[in-house]
């Protein structure tokens, strides 16, 4: 399906060169809306190390709301997008062929399974489209281009992720990379980042959400913008009225500690307080 232009956010109307036009399938609202977004990009010859920071730090940022943008490639990029669906998050993957296009038989499980939770496949090239080379450095500039900031996991001197890298810094994004092992080849150009002063080294999860803004206290949300719609289901429930924490385990189900976790951390931000046992939007 194609989106029209009038739905256009800024985020895709900024992106040089110009997108034509974008189709996608799946939850077209998680591209629009307000949720913090996190380009995870790397190397397609990820090593053990790389699997581990990926899925070490995928439940903390998806705890904290991050939407996971990335391009469906084998390696970090199929890693990012598998990482955080199985702890219960939002991913969009950008495609490098047409949104029609048959993936490859070992894909096809992770394909289904991003439209079955909820979350988006995009491409810029229509139906049937046949992926060519130059097509996956032209879609970096879309993961970029939608996203808050860029976090390198892995690359090395000449990648494709130093492409993505220095999209990041032309757009204006926060770049972030993961420092490697001297020796390692796919840490060659993570490193470089870090050393010529392009990106920001960052050894944990919360070392991501604190240069995304995103630790509690960091970042208070308008209360205006909460009330209109949030794509924060707790948040939604929130801005409609108090709630209790049974009464929100009940209507989101989850579980009370969850939920409880959740609300702690809101409370943290700023973004909701509680009275008699019952919490509200500020």
């Amino acid at each position: 399906m194609e989106l029209p232009k009038e739905r256009w956010g800024k985020n895709l109307k900024l992106i040089k060169p110009e997108i034509k036009s974008l189709y996608y399938k799946g939850d077209i609202d998680l591209l629009l809306d307000e949720s913090p977004k996190l380009a995870i990009v790397g190397s397609r010859r990820m090593t053990e190390y790389g699997q581990r920071v990926i899925e070490k730090w995928m439940p903390v940022l998806v705890e904290r709301g991050v939407t996971i943008v990335s391009g469906f490639m084998y390696g970090v990029d199929q890693t990012a997008h598998k990482a955080c669906i199985e702890n219960g998050g939002k991913t969009i993957a950008v495609l490098g062929w047409g949104i029609d296009w048959p993936v490859a038989t070992q894909d096809e499980a992770l394909y289904q399974k991003i439209l079955e939770v909820g979350s988006l496949m995009v491409s810029e090239y229509e139906e049937m489209t046949a992926p060519l080379l130059w097509f996956f450095p032209q879609r970096n500039r879309i993961v970029v281009g939608i996203s808050g900031a860029v976090l390198v996991v892995e690359g090395s001197a000449k990648s494709g992720s130093m492409i993505t890298a220095r999209l990041a810094n032309r757009f204006g994004k926060k770049l972030l990379a993961v420092p490697g092992q001297v020796t390692s080849r796919v840490a060659e150009g993570t490193n470089g980042l870090i050393r010529d002063g392009m990106a920001k080294a960052v050894t944990s999860a919360e070392d991501v959400l604190k240069e995304m803004g995103l630790l509690p206290g960091q970042m208070k949300l308008p209360s205006a913008m909460l009330r209109t719609g949030s794509s924060d289901p707790m948040l939604s429930l929130l801005a409609d009225g108090e709630r209790s924490v049974d009464e929100l385990s009940r209507l989101l189900k989850m579980n009370v500690a969850q939920v409880l976790g959740r609300l702690t951390e809101l409370t943290l931000s700023g973004i909701v307080i509680e009275a008699g046992g019952k919490y509200r939007v500020v």
